[in-house]
């Protein structure tokens, strides 16, 4: 090797304390490195709609009863007995006179007043939940061969 090269097996062959290259011609031994990746869970919120709801308001009929006490006006006739000298029939059948009853009846009469208020809001609860996924990673696996063997177990030949 020339001063400046670098050999493929030990790229730094200066670093070399035992003296491994010191003319041998064993091969040395060779570092591999790998890099292992592995998923990971990342998790994120998304808001996303799960319901409309409308307010609307239904007007709802129903009866109800009340009871009121009215008045009213009935004629009653009292009887007097007459003095001897009092006034005859035919004087008094002269005037006529009339009598106007009067009674109380129900007016219904519907008014729409303010009876509730409804107020909607919003409340947000907060919740913990579980989120399980699969998550995959690599690993290695070594495996010894015995010198002058395959990786199927059949003998090879010697390189030259």
């Amino acid at each position: 090797m020339t001063p400046g090269t670098v050999d493929p097996l030990d790229p730094h062959p200066e670093d070399d304390p035992v003296g491994r290259h010191g003319g041998s011609t064993a091969p040395l031994p060779v570092t591999v490195d790998a890099v292992l990746s592995g998923e990971r869970a990342r998790l994120t919120r998304a808001t996303v709609p799960v319901e409309r709801v409308r307010l609307r308001k239904v007007v709802v009929s129903y009866e109800e009863t009340i009871t009121v006490t009215v008045r009213r006006e009935e004629l009653q006739i009292v009887h007097e007995d007459v003095a001897p000298d009092g006034p005859t029939l035919s004087e008094s059948a002269v005037t006529p006179f009339e009598i106007v009853l009067h009674e109380e009846r129900m007016v219904v009469d519907r008014v729409v007043v303010p009876v509730e208020r409804i107020r909607v809001t919003v409340d947000h609860v907060v919740e913990d939940i579980d989120v399980t996924t699969t998550l995959r990673h690599e690993h290695v696996d070594v495996t010894d061969i015995p010198a002058g063997r395959t990786d199927d177990g059949v003998p090879s030949l010697p390189r030259s």
